[in-house]
């Protein structure tokens, strides 16, 4: 080991010099020990099992797709009236067709059903008109519901002779067919 002295600095006895070297050498063998053996730290990051993978990316994907919906739809498009489509049924009977439509909550007063030859369009509108003068709401959950829908029917149907009936909620509509068609079943040998 070699060592510059300066000017400045006191010459060191023989002992101080054999005492200041022992030291030296026991600090640098703890250091040795100290490297010569890794401790074993734990690991911060958990094993993930590729279900989580799968998860941990499809949670990744829903925010993002929430995103640019809130990015191409505002929330200030709330306050237009909710557009919904009811759930319906169409049958065919033979020499008529029969459509169920849900409507809870409306009233016939509130459908429109136009009918041509060979389609049916259904308008309602159910709900609470809000005059924003008279009160000061702190909470509007109730709103005004309107719907459109079409059906497109596979034969034309007599427009005259349709009849529609409302009960419970449930639209029926009897769309009877200009010329029906007849059907054959068909034995396989």
């Amino acid at each position: 080991m070699y060592r510059r002295v300066f000017m400045s600095e006191k010459k060191k006895t023989a002992e101080e010099e054999a005492a200041s070297k022992k030291t030296e050498l026991s600090i640098t063998k703890k250091k040795q020990s100290a490297i010569s053996k890794p401790q074993k730290k734990p690991s911060v990051v958990a094993p993930t099992a590729p279900l989580d993978l799968y998860q941990a990316f499809d949670d990744t994907f829903e925010r993002f797709r929430n995103d640019f919906e809130d990015l191409l739809f505002p929330s200030t498009w709330a306050l237009m009236p909710e557009t919904r489509v009811p759930a319906m049924d169409l049958e065919d009977r033979g020499k008529d067709f029969f459509l169920k439509v849900e409507m809870p909550g409306f009233k016939k007063e509130n459908i429109e059903i136009d009918v041509q030859d060979d389609f049916v369009a259904i308008t309602g509108e159910v709900g609470w008109k809000y005059d924003r003068k008279e009160h000061e709401y702190l909470c509007k959950e109730r709103a005004c519901k309107t719907f459109y829908r079409t059906v497109d029917l596979p034969e034309e149907i007599k427009v005259d002779e349709v009849t529609a009936n409302l009960t419970e909620g449930l639209l029926e509509i009897t769309l009877p067919k200009k010329t029906p068609k007849q059907k054959r079943k068909v034995k396989v040998a």
